[in-house]
C-alpha cells in the first residue's frame, strides 16, 4: 500500500451546458457529493472550470495548493472504435484542445472518449449522447475513489 504525503486536489473541465464536455463537471459533483472523498474537488455542475474561467483557476489551485498532486479530468475526442475509453495519463491533461487552447494542466489526467475526433468537434460534443456522458462520469468518479482509496493518507494530511 502506498502512503501518500500529499493532498490530492481534482480538477474537472468542462461544461454543462454541452453534453460531451459535461463529463468533467459531472464527475466533480459526484466526487464533491461525497463527504468521505479525501481530496479537493474543483469544476462541478454548478460551478464548473470552463475554456472561459480555466486560467483564473489553475492559477488558483496552483496558489492554493501549492505542494498537491493535482489530478485533472476531460473528455476528449478519439477514434469512433474507442467511444467511452478512459485513459490516464502521467502528463495531466490539456482542457480546452477542441478551441485551441494547448496548455497542459495536472500531475495525473484522466481523460474520457466522449465523441469521435473525425468529425466536427464541437459538433461532436454537442451532440454526444447525455446519459451515456453521464453513466462515463459515473465510471470515471468511482475510478478516481478506488485509487484515491487505495492509498493510505496520514491524520497530518488533513
Amino acid at each position: 500500500m502506498t502512503v501518500i504525503q500529499r493532498h490530492i486536489v481534482v480538477v474537472c473541465f468542462g461544461t454543462p451546458a454541452i453534453s460531451g464536455d459535461s463529463l468533467g463537471p459531472a464527475v466533480g459533483s459526484i466526487l464533491r457529493a461525497d463527504k468521505s472523498f479525501p481530496a479537493f474537488v474543483y469544476g462541478t455542475l454548478d460551478r464548473p472550470v470552463t475554456g472561459k474561467n480555466m486560467t483564473e483557476w489553475m492559477d488558483f489551485v496552483r496558489g492554493a495548493h501549492s505542494d498537491a498532486l493535482l489530478l485533472a479530468v476531460d473528455a476528449c475526442l478519439g477514434d469512433a472504435d474507442n467511444l467511452g475509453r478512459i485513459s490516464i495519463r502521467s502528463d495531466g491533461v490539456c482542457p480546452a484542445a477542441v478551441g485551441g487552447k494547448k496548455k497542459r494542466f495536472g500531475d495525473v489526467g484522466i481523460i474520457a472518449v466522449v465523441g469521435d475526433r473525425a468529425g466536427d468537434a464541437l459538433t461532436e460534443l454537442m451532440q454526444a449522447n447525455a446519459l451515456y456522458v453521464s453513466e462515463l462520469a459515473r465510471k470515471v468518479a468511482d475510478l478516481i475513489k478506488s485509487a484515491v482509496e487505495g492509498l493510505r493518507f496520514s491524520p497530518a494530511d488533513f
